[in-house]
């Protein structure tokens, strides 16, 4: 997909605005909700997953598959293809005195039910000031749009830690001046989020350690500084692979399948391809930000694609 078509999915701020094919997962139906976090011991880092809601993915949004194959690999996963809910997720990371963030949620871009990390976060015992660094995996909406509130920063001691590739796409206003509404609000709100953190912004260029035992590893396609984080303790390793799938079971089973977006398809599948061999070969446990909650799983091949399979509960962390 070029660029432009890619622009041209990318959805305005607000509920109404969401393409063809995506749509907020259903809320509570009135019921109180449980908070969802769930811990995960690595080593001696505690990595928490934080579940800023659900959103419902169709097959428009995707490119290189039919609706045929895409209905029958989610018919064959038990799921509904009309209404698959990827998760938005985020993680939150503690080593020694640090509180890593990874992600920061929509903060409500996307409307009122995806927007529940706040809550999840406070139900841990950890406040916004306590957090040190936001790593921001990527600087689209569902990644950033948590850190601003009312145009201020929501995390006010905390650096913010992202890729120079996408500080630069993002944060320049000219690039989408003439550029589709949606497209606007996608880069306005990275410019602003940017903005707030001016004085505490923290940019790498490659694969480079943030802090001890975090690891920023650069895995661009789906923006051009996507990044994933690897965590590493003793034995014990994780990999945060933000954006590598959106649709897990359809781009697992078929990793040449894109998302429109993507900012460069052909290198977010190349990314993909090269990840999905290396955590399979590997045996390494991964987070997803859009695997559902609480994305902790592991990759295995099967036949030409990959499967998940998920990672059992830390009894002994929660």
């Amino acid at each position: 997909m070029k660029r432009r078509q890619f622009l041209s999915l990318a959805p305005a701020a607000g509920l109404a605005a969401l393409p063809a094919g995506i749509a907020p997962a259903a809320g509570h139906g009135g019921a109180p909700a449980l908070h969802e976090a769930q811990r995960r011991s690595v080593g001696d880092i505690t990595v928490t997953a934080l579940s800023d809601g659900g959103i419902s993915l169709g097959h428009a949004p995707l490119q290189g598959i039919s609706e045929e194959d895409y209905a029958a690999i989610l018919r064959a996963g038990f799921h509904d293809p009309a209404g698959y809910t990827s998760g938005v997720n985020a993680f939150l990371v503690e080593t020694g005195a640090l509180k890593v963030l990874v992600d920061a949620g929509t903060g409500g871009f996307f409307g009122p039910e995806v927007d529940n990390l706040p809550a999840n976060l406070a139900a841990t015992g950890v406040a916004p000031g306590d957090i040190t660094h936001v790593f921001a995996t990527h600087l689209h909406p569902d990644h950033v749009g948590g850190a601003l509130r009312d145009g201020a920063a929501v995390f006010p001691a905390a650096e913010l830690v992202v890729h120079e590739a996408d500080r630069a796409f993002w944060g320049d206003e000219g690039r989408f001046a003439d550029g589709p509404e949606m497209m606007q609000a996608f880069a306005g709100l990275s410019q602003a989020v940017l903005a707030a953190y001016g004085d505490r912004l923290r940019v790498f260029d490659a694969e480079t350690e943030i802090a001890p035992g975090l690891t920023a590893l650069p895995l661009p396609g789906h923006t051009p500084g996507h990044s994933g984080l690897m965590i590493a303790s003793g034995n014990d390793a994780l990999l945060i692979w933000a954006d590598i799938v959106h649709v897990a079971p359809v781009q697992l089973a078929r990793p040449e399948v894109t998302i429109g977006f993507d900012v460069d398809p052909a290198q977010a599948a190349a990314s993909r391809a090269a990840i999905l061999d290396r955590v399979a070969a590997e045996r390494l446990l991964v987070a997803g930000s859009h695997i559902p909650f609480p994305g902790l799983v592991h990759i295995a091949a099967d036949g030409s694609g990959y499967r998940a399979v998920p990672a059992a509960f830390d009894y002994a962390a929660n």
